[in-house]
């Protein structure tokens, strides 16, 4: 779907607003407050050469064993936009963490659901995920038990894949605005517990929050079926064996942008293993805070739902996952 904005073109797909034109490079232009520059790196996975950004922390010894974030992008968006999007490279300065930003095939992944071009093409995203993060312990140390995976729309339903079918890697994952593919409910049986904090708008247009097909309104990212948010959420807290009753908990606004916040966790699961899920009343299929300059926003907002500004999903996600290392 294609709007010309402000002198530019916007490309709206799943999960993504992504202005046209953006090129790859092996590096990506420094953002204010000082980021430190990122690093364009290709690698051949299943006979087909993928790409992803690096980041390391300002001041992390090469040697020194720190935890790493993988970022995977929503679909039609790209590496680039998502660093920009989620600002996870400036907490990795501040933090002294390895973030990287994964390149989906045809701007997405195969998540499970069999509707993307890269499940179509049968394209193996997973031992993608797995190459890559040989690679990057190549060029830096990284802390075994602290390897994280977060991600929005079509990236966030593949980290619901990884957690399926990577739990011996992640300790945890952050789907953001994304269900668990429907397709990989019977099979999805992970081979140790893993941690799972998901952000979901209840307003989400493109991937419903009682489950069914994505994008039903917004034509350029429907296809494919996942389960709803609270069907989700049980799903993993059973697989953990996680206590039956969430606490549930309300955040008082601290913005009057028409959203609210409702905190559902988990206690007493397998191995440490954490469940937490952040629905976003009012909210739509967007990373939080995250919001365009200008007209941009507008429109967005009309097609996308509202950005809520009382949740900074980049931040819940750290925190949680700093408290979530594989036992």
């Amino acid at each position: 779907m294609l709007a010309k904005i402000a002198g530019g073109i916007l490309l709206v797909g799943l999960g993504s607003v992504v202005a046209a034109g953006q090129r790859p490079s092996g590096r990506v232009a420094t953002p204010p407050g000082g980021v430190r520059s990122t690093i364009g790196v290709s690698l051949a996975a299943n006979g087909i050469t993928r790409r992803y950004l690096l980041h390391v922390g300002d001041a992390v010894d090469r040697g020194r064993r720190v935890p790493l974030v993988l970022i995977f992008h929503g679909g039609s968006d790209t590496p680039e936009h998502t660093e920009q999007m989620t600002g996870f490279s400036a907490l990795a300065d501040r933090e002294g963490i390895a973030v990287a930003y994964p390149e989906g095939i045809d701007k997405g992944w195969a998540d499970g659901r069999g509707a993307t071009p890269a499940d179509i093409q049968q394209i193996d995203d997973v031992a993608f995920t797995r190459a890559m993060i040989s690679d990057i312990q190549k060029r830096q140390g990284i802390d075994a038990k602290r390897i994280y995976a977060a991600g929005p729309s079509n990236g966030g339903i593949m980290v619901h894949r990884l957690g399926c079918d990577a739990a011996d890697v992640f300790a945890a994952i952050g789907p953001v605005i994304a269900g668990l593919a429907s397709n990989l409910v019977p099979r999805c049986r992970p081979a140790t517990a893993v941690s799972v904090a998901a952000i979901q708008g209840v307003d989400d247009p493109v991937v419903p929050f009682r489950g069914g097909i994505v994008g039903a309104d917004v034509r350029a990212a429907r296809g494919g079926a996942v389960e709803g948010s609270r069907a989700t959420e049980a799903f993993w807290s059973s697989i953990n064996g996680c206590d039956r009753t969430p606490l549930i908990s309300r955040q008082p606004p601290r913005i009057k942008d028409g959203t609210s916040v409702v905190v559902r966790e988990y206690s007493g699961c397998r191995d440490d293993a954490g469940v937490a899920w952040y629905e976003i009343a009012g909210g739509g299929h967007r990373w939080p805070p995250s919001e365009l300059a200008g007209p941009g926003e507008r429109f967005v907002t009309r097609k996308l739902g509202i950005s809520s500004r009382n949740l900074d999903a980049t931040a819940v996600l750290w925190r949680f996952f700093q408290s979530h290392p594989k036992r």
